[in-house]
């Protein structure tokens, strides 16, 4: 998924409502907001799944050791996100609120197994870890049900800085000839990308004063795809393994707010 395929709907809801500030005349007030969460469904494909020759890596006679990788997703290669995020909202009417904030998304690194070699081998992989970095900017809608109890829906559009991900690929026992072995330990697999973050959250507020609220959160968030790196699994004819790099994923979150 590339930038511009973002929803067209996701963008008219956040531009129009950010035109709409422009005739409120109420009062405003600004409140931060300190959420942290993990991820509690991990989707998007994080490689593919290809079958190739691997008789180059053991100094084998060409077409003698197939390899076969299994495709992979986020959740398989990561599993639980953990996330933080400081926001601040704008509230210019009862019931409806600005948002804009920092994100940061990470997921630590496991070894797993991508494949068979020669029909039988483990094909181990570990994967460095995801850090991302995210700005925002959103828009929420307030139902404000009594003084205490206040649920909410809103859409946000951000904007991520994704640092590189590598990849260590291993047979158990069976070394690589060189220089395959040295060029599939921490070779590069994504390169740190600039992607689009979208998506649309609900959760719920209580009151515990006059300023301080405390709250639950979750959503459904994704982002565009990450730029694939071929320069080494290239060399095995490998070019469409890493074509993914969608992660999309729904969080949940405890939010601790105080309003100014």
């Amino acid at each position: 998924m590339k930038p511009g395929s973002i929803p067209s709907f996701l963008r008219g809801v956040f531009i129009a409502s950010l035109l709409s500030v422009s005739c409120v005349t109420l009062p405003a007030a600004w409140s931060l907001s300190l959420k942290a969460g993990i991820t509690q469904y991990t989707g998007g494909d994080f490689h593919q799944g290809p079958a190739f020759d691997g008789s180059v890596l053991l100094g084998l006679p060409a077409g003698s050791l197939p390899v076969d990788v299994d495709a992979k997703s986020f959740d398989d290669v990561y599993g639980n996100f953990n996330e933080l995020r400081l926001e601040a909202a704008y509230a210019a009417s009862e019931n409806l609120s600005y948002t804009i904030g920092l994100g940061w998304l990470s997921g630590m690194d496991q070894v797993l197994r991508v494949g068979t070699v020669a029909g039988t081998l483990p094909l181990n992989a570990e994967f460095s870890d995801y850090q991302d970095a995210l700005i925002y900017g959103g828009v929420r809608y307030n139902f404000r049900l009594n003084e205490r109890w206040n649920p909410y829906v809103g859409a946000q559009l951000g904007y991520k800085r994704v640092d590189a991900i590598t990849a260590s690929f291993s047979v158990p026992n069976t070394p690589f000839n060189q220089p395959y072995r040295s060029a599939l330990t921490e070779a590069k697999f994504y390169d740190a990308s600039n992607v689009w973050s979208y998506g649309v959250v609900l959760g719920v507020e209580y009151q515990l004063t006059d300023r301080a609220t405390i709250g639950l959160e979750t959503g459904y968030l994704a982002q565009s795809s990450l730029d694939d790196n071929d320069s080494v699994l290239g060399l095995l004819g490998l070019n469409a393994l890493n074509d993914e790099g969608d992660l999309s994923y729904m969080p949940l979150r405890l939010s601790l707010n105080y309003s100014f």
